[in-house]
């Protein structure tokens, strides 16, 4: 018992990383598979910059 490391990350299983499908055309960050985006205008945008698009009506 030995042999055993002291932590769990020597040998526990590691899953495989998100792969990067596309950019968004705002921000410049990594759009990941299975992440939802907008594709307007041929222009591809993540979630985050969409909410700052968004507005309230007022009078």
């Amino acid at each position: 018992m030995s042999n055993i490391p002291d932590c769990c990350y020597d040998y526990r299983y590691e899953q495989p990383q998100a792969q990067i499908v596309d950019t968004c055309d705002i921000c410049g960050e990594g759009i990941y598979e299975g992440e939802e985006y907008y594709n307007i205008c041929e222009m591809n945008i993540c979630e985050d910059c969409i909410l700052d698009f968004k507005k309230t009506a007022e009078i």
